[in-house]
């Protein structure tokens, strides 16, 4: 099959987003597919030679030779010295926060139009290198268009009508999903995204919840397949780890951002600090290790607890350091949240538990019961998940789940850890890659002429 991926991001950014399209590419072109990844070329955050180019496979940036991507792989990026400050960062984050609430209300209306107007210009860019990959010749039998950027789902559809070819959208967020757009602005992408499954030949996404989201009142019998993120082995993306659990201390990791009003770190907190009362834990044998921009918000919740002196700030690292730092702790920490306007949640930290072989810890705010990784624990046995809505039943739950593992650690070296062996390769990108590539296989077939008798 000759594939063409349509995607926002890529490496050398090292957005999360930016794995998923790379992953799909990587594994399609190892499975004898004819791969193509039409990229935009800019960088979310940040850049780093995590992956290596895929042999074969063809990288166009439709922002051109001079985009960010093209000069990093140039080898004449220069990351900017300064990252952009808050003018009003020297408040206290409690004063701070309603005042940048207040300014978003206010302003969003302009800051959403700059930002349409801004994904309108990546359009009609993306189609003119569609355009000019049909004037070469190219021809596609699938689009795998992946929404990240509304621009996609636009660009994907303008692909499959030129190169007469089946498209698979697919979706790892919600393209109308966010308690802070008004409903003028909710409605209109509501519309975009019911039109862009009914308009698809088949649609997947990264959770039930987010699937259940898009197909609901869709009238359409296109395939649906859910096609979750997934994680690559330590061994396949970085120079081997043998780093281990320090002896002695029971150590609790966290990497990544802290969601203001949606990751909330303090039942953890509170857990520990009830175990602490009752003499259950030594503390001075407990330490919170977290990387990511987001200590001040740790440290603050921490400080609530009077728990301060066990939270380690490791700053913003790189993947393969984070992925050294997930390696060294006994509890792997996931943040999620579910809520009636937003479910199905899986961040990219529960793939990097799972890779990371690490007993999980997911705490999930919001006032929806049984959320997807509720769910995913009770079939893979993976941890602990802790749903906030259900605090009164599972606050000595989570209680007696850290004490167990500070125990093991502490009399036995280590915290046991024994998963139903199918989490391991569920969620592995070359099992799903092969889900992907069955679904191509069965729409290029529903494409062809019926035999003459």
């Amino acid at each position: 099959m000759r594939i063409l991926i349509i995607t926002t991001y890529y490496p050398p950014d090292t957005a999360i987003a930016a794995v998923r399209p790379y992953m799909f590419a990587k594994y399609l072109k190892q499975y004898g597919h004819d791969v193509t990844v039409l990229r935009s070329g800019e960088f979310f955050n940040d850049c780093e030679n995590f992956f290596e180019n895929i042999p074969g496979v063809q990288v166009i940036s439709y922002l051109g030779e001079n985009s960010p991507a093209e000069v990093f792989a140039r080898g004449e990026w220069e990351k900017p010295s300064t990252q952009p400050k808050s003018r009003i960062g020297f408040l206290p984050e409690k004063v701070r926060k309603p005042i940048a609430r207040f300014y978003h209300r206010i302003m969003q209306p302009r800051e959403l139009a700059r930002h349409m107007m801004r994904r309108n210009q990546c359009l009609e860019k993306q189609k003119a290198a569609l355009d000019q990959l049909k004037s070469q010749g190219n021809s596609f039998d699938i689009v795998f268009s992946t929404f990240g950027e509304i621009e996609n789902i636009f660009a994907g559809q303008y692909a499959a009508k030129i190169f007469d070819c089946k498209l698979v959208q697919d979706f790892r967020d919600s393209a109308a999903r966010s308690p802070f757009l008004r409903r003028r602005w909710l409605k209109k992408l509501q519309k975009i995204q019911r039109e862009a499954v009914s308009q698809a030949d088949a649609v997947t996404a990264v959770s039930s919840g987010l699937l259940s989201e898009l197909t609901l009142g869709v009238k359409s019998n296109f395939p649906e397949m859910v096609l979750h993120n997934g994680y690559e082995p330590i061994a396949n993306t970085m120079p081997a780890c043998n780093d281990s659990p320090e002896a002695g201390l029971f150590a609790i990791c966290y990497t990544g951002l802290l969601y203001a009003g949606m990751s909330d770190f303090s039942p953890l907190l509170q857990a520990l600090s009830t175990l602490k009362e009752q003499g259950k834990i030594d503390l001075s044998k407990v330490r919170i290790h977290y990387a990511g921009p987001d200590f001040n918000r740790l440290q603050m919740a921490a400080a609530q607890f009077q728990l301060t002196e066990i939270v380690v700030d490791h700053g913003y690292v790189s993947r393969t350091e984070a992925a050294r730092l997930q390696a060294t702790a006994d509890i792997f920490t996931v943040l999620s949240w579910n809520t009636e306007s937003s479910q199905g949640i899986l961040t990219g930290k529960f793939y990097e538990g799972i890779r990371a072989g690490k007993p999980i810890l997911s705490i999930i705010s919001g006032n929806v019961p049984h959320s997807e990784l509720d769910l995913l624990n009770q079939k893979y046995q993976y941890g602990f998940c802790y749903e906030i809505c259900r605090n009164k039943e599972q606050f000595h739950q989570l209680c007696d789940y850290l004490e167990k593992a500070y125990r093991e650690k502490m009399e036995l070296g280590s915290v046991a850890y024994v998963p139903d062996p199918a989490l391991q390769s569920d969620f592995r990108y070359d099992t799903l890659a092969k889900k992907l590539e069955s679904l191509c296989i069965d729409l290029m077939q529903e494409k062809q002429p019926p035999q003459q008798a």
